[in-house]
């Protein structure tokens, strides 16, 4: 119980509010009817009934046929009995048998009810179980939730709980960002990673593609930007790119997952990588044209008094993202440069995006160019002014440093970590305080993993987890249904799914 000892230590030596949590045995996932179960996120109403409901080795799966039928809201993703397969998955792993004569039926059932919008449901373990949904996307979550429920090790009969949930997300967007432009991660890691989100309901991964150190896609008529730029990486990090067919692979396997992937080509700043590959993107008088592996920022930017040269460029790279990724939103970084012509430049090259039929996204910084009001804003700076970007009407991803940056330390003074945007690191309580709610015109919550000093996968699953359930729960509950003492014992007795999840946790 590593998490609920920290908190009774603190509590011991500076004193807390909250009362006292109770010992969950994280294999009896059936805590008393005045407690929480052990759930993250966090369900928006939860109702426990008296008693229990015991599967013994065998359920009667009814799968209603509107479930199968009908397709999914989102646009982004053409999925196909995900639910159904994802509920498979789950019987399999617990040798539950899927049979006719099952002594417990179990049904998944479309619905029609705008309570429960595009990615809600409900979960009611009587004496059956039911999960229902107006969507696909609200069954598969709601198979994420009755997961949870269940031990994560074999046993010769399971005890669930009673109980009548009605869930839905607070925000549509439940991010998290992984910078593969400077060290490489691998698709198989990413696979992972996108089966570990889908796991706790987190919908969107960010892909930072290009910077300074690295550039990760293939680009059609551009070999050198993989040749040399996919060769390069940050010093001790890992090079690499992924060609379009792996993107189109991943993309696949992500949305069979309900995670849509957010591509970022980072302009016209942190642009070595190409810089390097096609030196006509560079001024006549930059003399820098080689690839970098340092970890300044700031020093690197297409000539933007050559129009000539490098709009071609960014259309034609920003077309095949656009092929490539079916997300509604490209995003076009747009951070930490200095050029009167900047504005502009951002300007244009969000109406490409707009052309191309997609939304556009950039960093806040990318607010002072005449925008139209529907590109999306990522706040990473806790202390810009965003507000006149408020006042034209655009929404929010808030990734503010000091609570989302999670390449910064678990604790103060981690090796390999930042402290830039906070000398504390952003430790787990820290995380927890965000508060979305404080914001105006949000669309959804984003945590960051920058890859400078995150040169493996196990380092980085360090840097994610368990950082990362409190972005899936910011993004998911409730404010009311947040309290971070009762985060940590719902958190203890999940770790044998992060363990069963072979993620290399950090550990208090």
């Amino acid at each position: 119980m590593k998490w609920l000892y920290a908190f009774g230590m603190s509590c011991f030596l500076l004193g807390c509010s909250q009362q006292p949590i109770k010992q969950i045995v994280s294999d009896v996932n059936d805590p008393p009817l005045g407690q929480q179960l052990s759930l993250i996120p966090y369900p928006n109403s939860v109702q426990r009934l008296s008693g229990s409901v015991v599967i013994h080795d065998s359920v009667q799966v009814v799968v209603e046929k509107d479930a199968v039928d009908r397709q999914p809201v989102a646009k982004e993703a053409s999925k196909v009995n995900t639910a159904l397969q994802a509920l498979e998955n789950v019987l399999a792993r617990l040798n539950l048998s899927n049979r006719a004569d099952g002594s417990t039926k179990l049904t998944l059932r479309m619905v029609d009810q705008s309570e429960l919008g595009d990615e809600g449901y409900r979960l009611d373990i009587k004496q059956n179980i039911v999960i229902s949904a107006n969507t696909e996307t609200g069954l598969f979550y709601g198979i994420q939730t009755f997961r949870q429920l269940l031990p994560t090790r074999l046993q010769s009969s399971y005890l669930l709980p009673r109980v009548h949930i009605i869930d839905r997300p607070t925000f549509s967007w439940r991010g998290n960002m992984l910078d593969v432009a400077r060290s490489f991660l691998p698709i198989e890691y990413l696979k992972a990673h996108i089966d570990r989100m889908a796991r706790f309901k987190l919908n969107r991964l960010h892909i930072h593609l290009t910077d300074d150190q690295g550039w990760r896609v293939e680009i059609k008529g551009y070999p050198k930007l993989t040749e040399i730029g996919g060769a390069s990486a940050v010093e001790g990090g890992r090079s690499g790119f992924y060609s379009q067919v792996e993107i189109q692979d991943l993309v696949s396997y992500a949305q069979q997952r309900h995670v849509i992937l957010v591509p970022e080509v980072d302009l016209p700043g942190h642009t070595q990588a190409a810089i390097a590959a096609y030196n006509q993107l560079a001024c006549d008088d930059v003399t820098n044209l080689a690839p970098y592996s340092g970890v300044k920022v700031g020093f690197s930017k297409l000539c933007l008094t050559q129009p000539e040269v490098i709009y071609p460029f960014v259309k034609d790279v920003l077309s095949q993202i656009a092929v490539l990724f079916p997300s509604e939103y490209i995003h076009i970084g747009g951070d930490e440069i200095k050029d009167p012509l900047y504005p502009e430049f951002i300007a244009k090259a969000t109406r490409m995006v707009e052309a191309l039929g997609r939304t556009a996204i950039a960093w806040e910084e990318g607010s002072v160019a005449d925008n139209n009001a529907g590109v999306l804003l990522q706040l990473w700076n806790d202390k810009y002014d965003i507000q006149p970007a408020l006042d034209k009407g655009h929404q929010l991803i808030l990734s503010p440093c000091s609570y989302s940056y999670f390449d910064h330390g678990n604790f103060a003074g981690q090796p390999n970590t930042y402290d830039w945007c906070r000398k504390e690191g952003v430790p787990l309580e820290r995380a927890y305080q965000l508060n979305p709610q404080a914001f105006m015109q949000v669309l959804g919550v984003e945590s960051a993993m920058w890859s400078e000093l995150v040169h493996t996968n196990a380092t980085a699953d360090n840097r994610l987890w368990p950082r990362l359930l409190v972005t899936a729960e910011l993004g998911w509950s409730q404010e009311n249904t947040r309290d971070y003492a009762e985060f940590l014992g719902r958190l203890d007795s999940l770790m044998p799914v992060l363990e069963q999840l072979n993620i290399q946790y950090y550990q208090e």
